[in-house]
């Protein structure tokens, strides 16, 4: 657990003002901001798609700052947000955000190394460039890199993303598995998208992580999952027995899928003294770790007791 020297948050979010400044000129990125209520900061929409309140402590620093002083972090990972990952646009436009936003990030977090550390954003819609980019922020301080659960119909953990976990492999980054907005029209309701679709987009991309025997091809890759692994930890029992009865299920696996998760890092943005007991059951009390995803509106501030951050990042080396 984290001890008396203070906090620590696995699951922050930052957007540096100098990526608005740079995207609101860039017209093959659609990004508006309205007030919807007087009362509250402009909502953030990316593509017409992704809209949020684009809360102060987003793009201030100091304010960013202040709140996690105030909250006792003594160290926490920062991540872009996820809304501008932009996998769907054309590759150059990828490269272009993710150089943009990890620049940015770095200039405003190097002075502050002690206490916030980076993630990087990837353009995934190529990835040699992703690997070429991933590498060149290890080199410069950054931890690892905030990845979407894949690309159109691709998922992280397909061949065509193996160029970046080669990198992650080698290097023994943090690769932070971060959902979007669920897309199924059914589910364009009640703030679905974001309740169920959310956890369910993490759910996907991590069994196919487990299933598709990439943990074992990439062993020393630092897999952390959002939001306590969506609801994968609480379906063990059915993928267990799946992989009991179908062959074509445990052909990959060298273990069974217990075995995997116990692998993999989990936040514990959770809610829930009874759903956070289950994940430490099943994964281990070292691999869940304290997040808080603020500033979102869905977030859980300041961030709940979890394990120390010395599992999942070195940060004696200066980097993952």
């Amino acid at each position: 657990m984290t001890g008396s020297g203070g906090a620590v948050d696995v699951h922050t979010h930052f957007l540096p003002s100098e990526v608005l400044d740079v995207l609101q000129r860039e017209s093959r990125v659609h990004i508006a901001l309205e007030r919807r209520d007087p009362t509250k900061e402009p909502f953030l929409t990316v593509e017409g798609r992704w809209s949020f309140e684009l809360k102060r402590a987003f793009v201030d620093f100091d304010a960013f700052a202040a709140a996690n002083r105030e909250a006792g972090i003594r160290l926490a990972l920062v991540s872009p947000v996820p809304q501008l990952f932009v996998y769907h646009l054309p590759a150059e436009i990828g490269r272009l955000v993710a150089e943009v936003y990890n620049d940015a990030l770095h200039q405003v977090l190097v002075p502050h190394g002690q206490m916030f550390r980076p993630l990087a954003t990837l353009p995934l819609a190529d990835p040699q460039a992703a690997a070429k980019e991933l590498e060149r922020r290890l080199d410069q301080g950054f931890v690892g890199a905030i990845v979407g659960p894949g690309v159109g119909e691709a998922l992280i953990g397909d061949e065509a993303f193996w160029p970046v976990w080669e990198v992650l492999d080698a290097r023994r980054a943090v690769l932070f598995l971060h959902p979007l907005l669920h897309a199924d029209p059914r589910a364009a309701r009640l703030m679905l998208p974001n309740l169920i679709g959310v956890p369910w987009e993490t759910t996907l991309a991590a069994t196919h992580l487990v299933l598709s025997g990439l943990l074992d091809r990439y062993p020393r890759a630092r897999v952390l999952l959002a939001h306590g692994g969506g609801f994968l930890p609480y379906q063990l029992g059915r993928i267990e027995k799946g992989y009991e009865v179908w062959p074509q299920v445990r052909a990959k696996l060298q273990d069974r899928p217990t075995a995997y998760l116990r692998r993999m890092f989990y936040d514990n943005v959770l809610w829930s003294d009874a759903a956070l007991r289950l994940l430490r059951d099943v994964a281990g009390d070292e691999r869940v770790l304290p997040g808080s995803d603020y500033p979102f509106d869905l977030c859980a501030w300041p961030p709940k007791e979890g394990a120390d951050l010395g599992a999942l990042v070195d940060l004696r080396s200066g980097g993952a």
